[in-house]
């Protein structure tokens, strides 16, 4: 049935949009992969351009409270930029809870300011997870759920031809005055159809003279993220991605990822790969053909795997070979040291004795160990959470990131948080939703103790660190000194905090 009143779509505007963030942490600036993606699987339709606010005013930060700040491109400024534009569909991506409340200004901005009738999409996760909420309290006109490029596809096509929006799947949309959601069932099946993200309309020299990669290590400043799959195949109860994606695994052959490293280092000089897979290496025929073809390619560069690694499936052939490739650090999502925690929170196929292994094994091949941890799971005890401290220290890795839990959307302990009263529709997602607060209380502990066993843990295995690996420290501390001499203000900032939680309470020992 044919759709009346349905504004056709010629032109197409991709956002990443501001975001609230922490004090004194340097917001990443990297090229968006999920709008450059969308960019390049609709660019034949319509014509589209992209804006990343954050590469626009990295250094813009306007205070929101004592802990927050919003960073990025100002609003006025983003709404000259769309309007100088003069989009039919603006697309805003919330891959994070902190672009929430951005989200609603621009959306609000761009119907109150400079057409009413220009269409207003969002996804990712957030909106994915909550879109009633954001369909009924932001001025948007679709969510579309999970993955994006179908349904972005699918409402550019409803709109040019005026067809039914009801046969769309993965969309939710305002109808008559209440809101209708089709969950999706499709997804890409062979991610080698997908074409190459659109980093051509990205600014990427402004990235590389930024150097503030994902995971804000680096070793080159030509280095860019590359994703080589979706999704995941285990169910941990903390997060929401393996939802997101398909609740599976889904893959690039070897063949399309080493094009397109090709294609990286001929089109911009990119000498340095930032993995953002969940699952680097859970296909390890394939991994092994990703790395061995670097090698026989001349491809061989530094990278690190900064969302982390699947470390059940590493053994000493993997590792020699990642570091022939040139991985020069990995990243261990151990979520926790206690074993009472772990069975009830992570489903993740390891042992600890495995976590033992591997990080033995890198230090063996000379390869950079970052340990992420969670403290604070709804119900876990303090007595827990020490433990899980104490482990993460024995492992005498190079760096630790003990992350606060905050419940994310979709996720099995964000439905168990409602369930039992300790976030309701009115948390503030934008605010709440980072690694280094919590303005959850649900165990034996309060939210001051959990910042204080997070900057203890962090400042003693950083005291270690240049005993341990003094090449690594002079490393990435001289780097960081290179990229903005205001860093090392920071960082006495940061231990001055940490000493001063240590002094005011004991907790860690």
């Amino acid at each position: 049935m044919a759709q009346k009143g349905l504004r056709p779509i010629k032109r197409v505007m991709l956002i990443f949009p501001p975001m609230y963030d922490i004090r004194q942490v340097d917001s990443m600036v990297c090229p968006p992969m999920g709008i450059a993606s969308l960019a390049a699987f609709v660019r034949e339709q319509v014509d589209v351009s992209l804006l990343d606010c954050l590469v626009e005013a990295p250094d813009r930060r306007k205070p929101v409270n004592r802990d927050i700040e919003l960073v990025g491109l100002a609003y006025r400024d983003v709404i000259n930029r769309i309007r100088s534009c003069a989009p039919d569909l603006v697309g805003l991506s919330c891959m994070f809870s902190s672009q929430a409340a951005c989200i609603r200004e621009i959306s609000r901005r761009i119907k109150n300011e400079i057409d009413r009738d220009i269409v207003v999409v969002t996804g990712g996760t957030h909106p994915s997870f909550l879109p009633e909420i954001v369909l009924k309290t932001m001025d948007v006109d679709y969510v579309v759920l999970g993955e994006g490029e179908l349904g972005l596809r699918d409402i550019i096509k409803a709109h040019n031809r005026g067809e039914d929006r009801s046969a769309i799947d993965g969309i939710a949309w305002r109808e008559n005055g209440s809101v209708r959601i089709n969950p999706r069932t499709s997804w890409i099946e062979d991610l080698d159809t997908l074409p190459l993200p659109a980093r051509d309309l990205l600014p990427m020299e402004k990235y590389f003279d930024i150097m503030v990669p994902m995971g804000i290590h680096w070793r080159k400043k030509r280095n860019t993220p590359l994703v080589s799959s979706r999704g995941c195949p285990h169910a941990c109860p903390f997060c929401s991605s393996w939802r997101h994606w398909g609740k599976r695994f889904r893959k690039r052959s070897a063949e399309n990822v080493l094009t397109e490293i090709e294609h990286l280092r001929q089109r911009y000089g990119v000498e340095e790969l930032k993995w953002q897979d969940d699952n680097l290496t859970i296909d390890r025929k394939r991994a092994r053909a990703i790395f061995s073809g670097m090698k026989e390619r001349g491809l061989v560069m530094p990278w690190n795997t900064p969302n982390g690694i699947a470390l059940w499936t590493l053994d000493e052939e993997m590792v020699r070979l990642m570091k022939d490739s040139g991985c020069y650090e990995i990243t261990l999502a151990v979520e926790t040291g206690s074993r009472k925690s772990f069975d009830a929170f992570v489903k993740k196929p390891f042992t600890f004795e495995k976590v033992h292994e591997v990080a033995r094994l890198a230090g063996k091949y000379g390869i950079t160990t970052v340990g992420y941890f969670i403290v604070g799971f709804p119900g876990e005890r303090l007595t827990e959470i020490k433990r899980s401290m104490r482990f993460a220290l024995d492992l005498k890795l190079d760096y630790i990131m003990p992350f606060i839990f905050n419940p994310l959307p979709g996720s099995e302990l964000w439905e168990k948080c409602l369930d039992e009263g300790y976030i309701d529709g009115d948390y503030a997602y934008h605010e709440a939703n980072n690694y280094f607060q919590s303005d959850l209380a649900t165990g034996d502990f309060t939210t001051e103790d959990l910042r204080r066993i997070q900057a203890v843990t962090y400042f003693i295995n950083l005291c270690r660190f240049p005993f341990r690996n003094p090449r690594g420290f002079l490393d990435f501390y001289s780097r960081q000194l290179l990229r903005d001499p205001k860093f090392l203000r920071t960082f006495f900032i940061h231990a001055f905090q940490a000493v001063t939680m240590a002094f005011r309470k004991k907790v860690v020992k």
